[in-house]
């Protein structure tokens, strides 16, 4: 006990003579640190710069920018602030004399703060695979309607892949690839710190047709986006897919500034199929009806062939019409915004105001766009303070047409109608009347008299607000809570006319015109609880940490109604419909979640970096009997993380190194979730049901009380670095992710009375490389910044049920398969075209008939590979032909700066990437009486021709048309996406605090071997829909002109 004793009073005065020697150096002796403060962009010295050591001591830099400041330690850090620079810390490291060089904030910076979900941290000090763009509102001269077009150009590894060329309709956004096969793929968009729903629920009624939620954060109110690749668990089970963190613009002063910004523009009419001319098709059509089994007589004698004036029908059928350039149209655009900010002592505001007007494409079609947001900072007392977040947004679209192939659709008739008809009814003399044509002898619509009376129309509303209270209880803690509430509601309108569309004859009646409706409503209510700790342990140790509690409740509810055969139409509603032929559906669902989280970050030194962080997630989606932890009755999932990073350049072996600005090596490896496994196929429920005249109830699904979310394991590695005062900097980040527990869809029993059940049983891996790199080439009058951000993964399916599964998808065949990559497109090999019978006879080859026939190949007939050898051609013989990953993506940006001008572009790419041309396959299978593409002129015709184009043949029995490698294409693009060049005024006319005009171009130039109308497109966000390009509406180029007035 004695020993114990000694030891103890030996340790106590040990300790005393530690913290007296630490006091005495600290007190005794100043230790002084000297240097100068410059520019990193003009190399001059910044006079009266703020210099601070903590809350040790403070001092300003003099005319010729030196310092001099008392620090506690050379292991110290000194921060330096001055106005129009990004803050910045430096890590003595040992040294007493130091030269610093500030960026502007116009530059980006490792200096600058970055979101990590409820704090900012330096980028220097974050563990994070993340990126980030400041005052992205500056971007808002490109014209862009929806704000992620932007997002590319800073955030390497995120794909943006616009759905269409229709204005209003958006992107599908992929962050480092795919991790699921099933659920949402789509990265998780939080807003002023609140969830922002951007899933399409519900199928439209439309069909091509899509609401994009993003569209409703106008581009100029966004202050700040941060992009977090690496796993983000303090989201629980909707982070899976990373986590894009959107700050919109608040006032930072009390001035009152007020800016008011307007442009006006044209676009182009799009690109359009090199469909063939009359003269071209009248021998292709004559050709489709001789295969069809109609003599030669027969077919000299039809209208479509006459050759005299005397002749009956010869004005109607000798025309030589562009159908497509019909439909469409150069349209015009405008956009108005006003933006307020200011306040006072208590409380300050930022107001925005905006309105879009953007005509279509297609004839009579627009979208128009009315945004408010009202942000505000009120401080109740020194204590209290309330940060509001409210916005509003209402999108009126009149699409006009999508391009999807329906008989409906305008644009896709235009691509099928004969061009030797006029839209038009022309009289025996050759008089051209004000009516329209009905639809054809060939059965194929008239796009004009569809256009004339149709509608296509989709509306959306949302209410996105918020309340965060904020109560500082000390310097050092925060207790904060926000509530929010979303609501959505969608709303689409449907009528096809009856008059131009051949009807069409079912079993309940003949269907004529059409007409619909369609309204989904969804309301997010958003709780969360939670506190905030920050501070910094004298010189070495710092931390920052966040625990809370957050809840989120939805309803959604979706009706729709479709009616057909109205009297005529004039009655466009759904009530005038005829009753035995109308549907009506929909659906409505709950679902909650309650989510408990902790995150910590800890510096040592500022040079050795740890983020602790963990989410326990609950969801009612989850089943009752799921793997996972049991709290208050329910199921849970537990998802940590671990991040840590070496900031080599704050060691003292780096100091010599004066050209090494930054050096950082990040590791990390984190679990999230993904709860997309529906609201109720962990539930048992009921639904009714009638059955003759009697009504009742049934199990409305097969349920799995074992369900519960997909586990996602990510690891990364990364490295950051900057060089010569960060004019050149980059990272370079290398990832594995992977998903288990991944939902599958499982045949059910035939007993059931279901077709499957959905279970967890399925593992993806996403590995890959994301690569970011900026440089300032000229740094002297003339200013050129360039950056480029490059992305590529690869992902494989390791385990589904029944280890392999082929989807057909608009004719493609889908392989996913163990050890296979994820959505390769599986279909036949092609070798030419047999030119002679005596080749095909050769060959020996037959095709297997669906109704089980065998039949020989012939003369200008595609020579398909024969797998198996055995003879025949049939589904043994298909492979894989093409992977819709692209090797390598990004966009390439740059800043060119002049006196008062500044010259703007991003260039978009895609190197590699396999695409099924769906609309191709369409207009070359020459199975039908529709126009073709001007390729089929070269088709086979007589014997010993040589082409790769086969024979014209009715329906195509054989199958010359079937999926293969003839509709694969390679996706490569580079695009000019935009182009903008602003001048700001030097004068300041009636009194205008600054004036900018500019001018903009979007869509420029594209460079591709891609045969389809443009190479961007997206089917849909799931992975077995890449790749497939539906042949819809492609981007046009545009211009336009603006001012922007700052009062």
């Amino acid at each position: 006990m004695n020993y114990i004793k000694r030891i103890f009073i030996s340790l106590v005065v040990s300790c005393a003579a530690v913290i007296g020697w630490g006091q005495h150096q600290s007190a005794g002796e100043d230790i002084i640190v000297t240097g100068v403060v410059y520019s990193a962009t003009t190399l001059q010295p910044i006079a009266f710069a703020d210099v601070s050591c903590g809350n040790f001591s403070s001092d300003f830099s003099g005319i010729e920018g030196e310092f001099s400041i008392r620090v506690r330690s050379l292991e110290d850090v000194l921060t330096f602030e001055s106005l129009g620079y990004h803050t910045t810390e430096v890590v003595l490291a040992g040294r007493d004399n130091v030269d610093v060089y500030l960026q502007e904030v116009s530059n980006k910076s490792f200096q600058q703060a970055t979101n990590v979900g409820y704090y900012n941290i330096k980028e220097a000090y974050t563990p994070r695979s993340s990126a980030s763009a400041n005052r992205l509102h500056e971007r808002s001269k490109s014209g862009n309607t929806s704000p992620e077009k932007e997002f590319g150009t800073f955030a390497a590894g995120l794909q943006i892949k616009e759905r269409t060329g229709i204005t209003g309709i958006g992107s599908d956004l992929f962050l480092r690839g795919f991790n699921s096969l099933n659920a949402t793929n789509q990265p998780l968009i939080i807003v002023d710190g609140m969830i922002y729903d951007i899933t399409n629920y519900g199928n439209p009624l439309i069909d091509g047709y899509r609401t994009n939620p993003l569209g409703g954060i106008d581009l100029g109110d966004i202050e700040n986006v941060t992009v977090i690749r690496d796993a983000v668990p303090i989201y629980g089970a909707k982070a899976a897919n990373g986590v894009i963190l959107i700050t919109t613009s608040r006032a930072n002063r009390q001035a009152t500034i007020i800016d008011f910004q307007m442009h006006g523009g044209i676009h182009m009419k799009p690109e359009v199929y090199p469909l063939m001319s009359a003269e071209q098709y009248k021998p292709y059509l004559s050709e489709m009806f001789l295969s069809a089994g109609y003599t030669p007589g027969e077919v000299s004698q039809m209208p479509y062939f006459t050759t005299s004036p005397q002749q009956t029908g010869f004005y109607r059928m000798n025309n030589d019409i562009n159908w497509q350039r019909e439909v469409f149209n150069q349209s015009y655009s405008s956009n108005y915004s006003l933006r307020i900010k200011g306040g006072d002592d208590v409380a300050l505001y930022s107001l925005g105001v905006g309105y879009m007007h953007q005509g279509g494409m297609v004839e009579d079609s627009d979208f128009s766009r009315f945004n408010l947001r009202f942000n505000s900072d009120i401080s109740f007392s020194p204590r209290l303070t309330l940060n509001s977040n409210i916005s509003f947004v209402y999108n009126d679209n009149e699409i006009g047409a999508t391009g999807y192939n329906s008989p409906d659709d305008v644009v896709a008739q235009a691509r099928l109608k004969a061009p030797f008809m006029h839209p038009y009814i022309i009289s025996e003399e050759g008089s051209v009347s004000a009516l329209f044509e009905d639809y054809d002898g060939l059965g194929i619509s008239n796009p004009l008299a569809i256009l004339d009376n149709h509608t296509l129309r989709g509306q959306n509303y949302r209410f996105f607000g918020s309340f965060d209270f904020n109560y500082q209880v000390n310097d050092k803690l925060t207790i904060s809570n926000l509530i929010g509430l979303s609501f959505d509601k969608d709303r689409e309108t449907l009528f096809i006319p009856s008059h131009g569309i051949e009807p069409i004859t079912t079993p309940l009646g003949t269907i004529t015109n059409k007409m619909g409706a369609r309204v989904m409503r969804h309301m997010a209510v958003n709780n969360d609880f939670r506190a905030l700790y920050s501070n910094r342990f004298g010189y070495e140790h710092g931390l920052k940490a966040v625990a809370g509690v957050r809840m989120n409740l939805n309803n959604i509810e979706e009706d729709w109604g479709r009616g057909f055969s109205s009297a005529n139409d004039n009655l466009r509603t759904l009530s005038h419909s005829l009753g035995v032929l109308r549907q009506k559906g929909g659906f409505s669902g709950a679902w909650n979640s309650l989510t408990m989280y902790l995150s910590g970050d800890y510096d040592y030194k500022h040079k050795y970096f740890l983020n602790l962080s963990m989410a326990v997630d609950g969801s009612s989606r989850f089943g009752s009997e799921a793997d996972g932890l049991g709290l208050m009755g329910s199921v849970f999932g537990f998802f940590p993380s671990v991040a840590g990073a070496w900031l080599l350049t704050s060691e003292p072996f780096l100091n010599d190194a004066h050209s090494l600005d930054l050096l950082k090596v990040r590791a990390s490896y984190g679990m999230t979730g993904n709860d997309d496994i529906g609201n109720y196929a962990a539930k048992r429920y009921y639904t009714a049901y009638s059955f003759l005249s009697y009504q009742g109830i049934v199990l409305g699904n097969l349920y799995n009380p074992e369900l519960k979310w997909e586990t996602n394991t990510k690891m990364n590695l990364g490295i950051d670095f900057a060089v010569l005062r960060e004019r050149f900097s980059g990272s370079v980040d290398f990832y594995h992710n992977r998903t288990q527990d991944m939902i599958d869809f499982v045949p059910a029993s035939i007993y059931s009375g279901f077709d499957y059940k959905i279970i967890n049983d399925g593992e993806m891996t996403t590995q890959g490389m994301d690569l970011s790199l900026n440089a300032r080439l000229l740094n002297g009058a003339f200013r050129w910044d360039a950056g480029v951000t490059v992305g590529k993964y690869t992902t494989n399916i390791e385990k589904i049920n029944g280890d392999r599964k082929i989807t057909d998808l608009y004719g493609a065949n889908i392989l996913t398969e163990v050890g296979q990559p994820l959505g390769v497109f599986y279909g036949f090999k092609t070798s030419g075209v047999y030119s002679s019978q005596a080749d095909a006879d050769n060959a020996g080859l037959q095709a297997l008939l669906p109704n089980t026939q065998l039949m020989p190949f012939q003369a200008g007939d595609v020579i398909f590979q024969d797998v198996d050898n055995n003879g025949i051609i049939d589904n043994n013989d298909m492979q894989i032909i093409g992977d819709p990953t692209p090797d390598f993506f990004g966009e390439f940006n740059s800043r060119v700066r002049w006196k008062d001008f500044t010259l703007n572009a991003a260039v978009s790419f895609s190197v590699g990437g396999d695409v099924y041309n769906y609309q191709r396959r369409q207009l070359e299978s020459m199975s039908g009486y529709g126009n073709q593409t001007k390729a089929v002129v070269n088709r086979w015709q007589y014997e010993g021709q040589q082409t790769n184009i086969p024979r014209a043949n009715y329906n195509d029995d054989i199958g010359n048309s079937r999926f293969s490698d003839r509709w694969i294409e390679d996706g490569s693009f580079v695009r000019l996406r935009n182009v903008t060049l602003s001048y700001n005024v030097p004068f300041r006319p009636f009194g205008f605090q600054s004036v900018e005009v500019y001018a903009s171009g979007n869509n420029l130039i594209t460079f591709t071997d891609y045969k389809g109308l443009d190479p961007v497109f997206s089917a849909g966000a799931s992975p077995l829909l890449q790749g497939i390009d539906l042949g819809m509406l492609p981007h046009a180029t545009s211009f336009l002109f603006g001012i922007k007035i700052g009062l």
